[in-house]
């Protein structure tokens, strides 16, 4: 029998079906192809290598700032927007009932390691703090920008998950306008503060803290959790447990660091090597009445099916795991490998 739950801050519906994962299959498997390259930590075509640095624009910052650096953040040589010192941006217009503006900002690509072989499952923590350090960095330059309502930052892991270059990197685009996605939570977010005078997440924070049904890890600043109605299969959050709307405002980034790596290196015990879609969500400057109810997040989300008609049709996902039953095995495998 099917269950249907509704996520509690936008109102998102997902249909849990456990007997989905029983039907027959000859074509989704066959997606998942193995790169050649995987095995290789240099790769002369790869412009993501060390020694290859000239292949893309110049970096804005690497550290260490010698030859043998870890990361590397440089202009996305193919940018998703305008750069603002690029001629021909136009304003808002409306024609009849359409709506069209230029998107302006900045588009940064951050080169993760300097190995092409490297992922999150191998990494170390001293290495994926220093990422997650520069990235915190950059994120804070871009967000300074008075033109810039909102940066987002994601990681796309193998192409099921969208990614076009097999060398471990993730991005940063700095937007002039707020994101649907953000909207919708932060507006969800007031819905419920109006009725509760609470923080959604804050709430959340406090039941999946004392009843730890879908707790997968946590320290002292942040918790790991699968939330309540999970678009995918293994989805999880990590939250700051303080109530924080800014991610520029992370004090705790170590901490962070190892939350997050712990919680990849749990996946990769039950999932391998997956493919994934890692991104955050923030308060953008321009809704700062939402600092008393929205709380900075990141997600990560799984890619290990595909959305088929009735998902897109509908905007309702079926996911065939209850996230009780994953966050015990994604907890258990961790348990099992400290």
């Amino acid at each position: 029998m099917s269950e249907i739950r509704i996520d509690p801050i936008t109102g998102r519906h997902v249909i849990f079906a456990v007997e989905r994962d029983l039907r027959p299959t000859d074509l989704w498997n066959l997606a998942k192809e193995v790169n050649p390259m995987s095995e290789l930590d240099y790769v002369q075509k790869c412009p993501f290598c060390k020694g290859n640095e000239s292949a893309t624009p110049k970096e804005i910052l690497k550290v260490p700032d010698s030859d043998n650096w870890k990361v590397r953040v440089f202009p996305n040589k193919f940018p998703a927007i305008n750069n603002f010192n690029e001629e021909n941006v136009d304003k808002a217009q409306i024609h009849s009932i359409y709506e069209k503006y230029s998107g302006i900002g900045t588009h940064e690509v951050i080169v993760e390691s300097a190995y092409h072989n490297m992922n999150y499952f191998k990494m170390s923590l001293e290495d994926f703090t220093i990422f997650i350090e520069v990235m915190l960095l950059r994120y804070k330059a871009i967000i300074k920008n008075k033109d810039i309502d909102y940066v987002s930052f994601f990681k796309n892991h193998q192409k099921l998950a969208g990614a076009s270059l097999f060398h471990p990197h993730s991005q940063l685009i700095g937007l002039n306008s707020v994101p649907d996605f953000v909207k919708y939570e932060v507006e969800g977010s007031k819905t419920f503060f109006d009725k509760t005078h609470c923080c959604p997440y804050c709430h959340i924070l406090e039941l999946e803290l004392s009843k730890k049904e879908r707790l997968i890890y946590e320290n002292e600043h942040f918790a790991v959790i699968c939330p309540f109605a999970p678009k995918y299969k293994y989805e999880t959050w990590i939250l700051p447990k303080k109530h924080l709307p800014y991610f520029e405002m992370e004090e705790n980034i170590k901490q962070l660091a190892k939350s997050i790596h712990t919680c990849f290196r749990a996946m990769f015990k039950v999932l391998g090597d997956f493919p994934f879609n890692m991104f955050l969500h923030a308060l953008p400057k321009t809704m700062k009445s939402g600092e008393i109810y929205y709380h900075y997040h990141f997600e990560i989300n799984p890619r290990l099916s595909g959305n088929a008609g009735f998902e897109l049709g509908t905007g309702i996902y079926i996911n065939s795991i209850y996230p009780e039953e994953a966050a015990k095995i994604l907890k258990e495998a961790l348990e099992k490998n400290l």
